[in-house]
């Protein structure tokens, strides 16, 4: 099993310290409080341990990541979901039904701002502890990056949010508003760029913590948002120069728990079986179980019938999505016994558009166990970075330095390489490796979105101009922060 001690999570101590999951301070009158918690370096461990922890949670990696960022997408048709509590929620995203009492979209905001807290309060307690001041350097990096992970999060969500860098009381909290887009991104950067000179180049141990490499990629995902080309295309390369990474032969093995923690992977949700059931609050599992081919209520995420024909003969990403009737047929292993023509007993015999993802799937084991489903999600992997910097280097004019790292991707997927050097024809041949590359991850919607072709690609399922770019805040939120819209203005 993977080392995954680290995220044994200390809900108790921080459901203390972090106010109830509120940025605000309240008075607690025994048990564990910030005033007599922040003491030693074993208090330091523990509370980042604490800011790390909301990555495993509903509203970022653990599946909002997906519903957000490809139900919303091309990716995903519109009859993903069911007419059950869970499912419509889905379902709503799906087809453009924004309402801010959706699950996934008000777990998105607490979530996220949870992780924001417990970092704001990191960075302001853990200076005063007496301690290597090294490690000490390293922790503060860490939590600085994970805040600024939160906030991409967040921004690209719900653009324009509150900005939060310290411990409010509650009527400063009250005051809180929108924040521009571009300020929310200042600190971002600031925060990623302050961290890396202080993270480590290798793989931490335990795994799963922050290194050097997935805070550039991090940077570098960041310039790309904000079409700062040529920051993007310089943040990859130093990824590149690093030497650590490459592009792992089995591109289905990323995803099916056969190759976790890989050369290719720069940061990944670290999926464990913690609780009875996929349903319980203590659950760190993968989405997956939501698509499994053996679980009868797992119809929820559907295809678009689309990503059954963009794959070019050939491509190993094809892999990606399991398709009835499929010639030569698909095959998976659902229950450790080997693989089997897709479907076939046990698995179930209908699927929506006939066909399912496969990605997340824990081939080899039963995927009637939900607690099976401790496969790993990517938070950002060497692929993506290399496409990054493809796509930089396009946007600056330099095309045929461009071919270099998208043709990396496409050899793995056993693609012939691209020749083309013209920019309009190579940015669109870019962003169609990427869609090909990421699907399922999450990246999908945002890209359309950053792109500013969302309406053209997404207007018949209901994207509306103006409305969609981003996602409504939370109901709650407004009644406790006057000052703060729902939509940005």
């Amino acid at each position: 099993m993977k080392n995954i001690k680290y995220f044994i999570f200390l809900i108790g101590i921080f459901s203390c310290i972090s106010c109830n999951e509120d940025f605000v301070t309240k008075e607690f009158t025994n048990g564990i409080v910030e005033d007599n918690f922040y003491k030693t370096v074993k208090d330091a461990e523990q509370a980042l341990t604490g800011v790390y922890d909301p990555i495993s949670r509903k509203g970022v990696y653990r599946e909002s990541f997906v519903v957000l960022g490809e139900c919303s997408s091309d990716n995903i048709d519109e009859q993903t979901g069911d007419n059950g509590d869970y499912g419509f929620q889905w379902k709503a995203v799906s087809d453009y039904r924004w309402l801010a009492d959706n699950i996934f979209i008000y777990s998105r905001w607490y979530d996220c701002y949870a992780g924001i807290f417990r970092a704001n309060t990191f960075l302001q307690k853990v200076p005063t502890i007496v301690m290597d001041e090294t490690l000490k350097k390293q922790y503060l990096a860490e939590a600085s990056f994970l805040r600024a992970v939160y906030y991409w999060n967040l921004v690209i969500t719900f653009g324009d949010v509150p900005l939060v860098n310290k411990v409010l009381s509650q009527s400063e909290y009250r005051k809180l508003a929108r924040s521009p887009i571009a300020e929310v991104y200042k600190l971002i950067e600031a925060d990623l760029i302050a961290a890396i000179p202080n993270l480590p180049v290798a793989n931490s141990n335990p795994v799963g913590r922050v290194t050097k490499g997935a805070a550039l990629g991090f940077l570098g995902r960041m310039y790309l948002y904000q079409n700062k080309w040529q920051q993007a295309a310089d943040a990859s390369k130093q990824v590149v120069d690093l030497g650590r990474y490459k592009l792992v032969p089995d591109f289905i093995s990323l995803f099916n728990g056969k190759n976790e923690n890989s050369v290719e992977s720069l940061m990944e949700f670290q999926a464990v079986t913690f609780a009875p059931g996929y349903w319980d609050l203590g659950t760190k599992n993968s989405i997956a179980s939501m698509w499994s081919p053996t679980i009868g209520w797992s119809n929820w995420y559907t295809p678009s019938k689309e990503t059954v024909t963009i794959f070019p003969k050939g491509d190993q990403r094809r892999k990606s999505i399991l398709v009835v009737g499929a010639v030569p047929a698909d095959s998976i292993d659902v229950d450790g016994k080997g693989a089997k023509p897709f479907p076939t007993p046990p698995m179930r015999p209908t699927y929506f558009n006939n066909v399912s993802v496969r990605k997340y799937l824990p081939e080899g084991r039963d995927m009637n166990n939900v607690n099976n489903y401790d496969v790993n999600n990517h938070i950002i992997r060497y692929a993506e970075v290399l496409l990054n910097q493809a796509e930089a280097l396009n946007e600056v004019g330099k095309g045929s330095e461009a071919l270099v790292p998208l043709n990396q991707v496409r050899e793995r997927a056993k693609m012939e390489p691209i020749t083309e050097t013209n920019q309009t024809a190579l940015r669109t041949i870019i962003r169609q490796e990427r869609r090909l590359e990421l699907m399922f991850e999450g990246h999908r919607f945002f890209d359309l979105a950053r792109w500013g072709i969302a309406e053209t690609v997404l207007k018949s399922k209901g994207f509306i101009k103006g409305r969609n770019e981003f996602f409504p805040v939370p109901l709650a939120e407004l009644g406790v922060m006057p000052n703060l819209t729902q939509y940005p203005k």
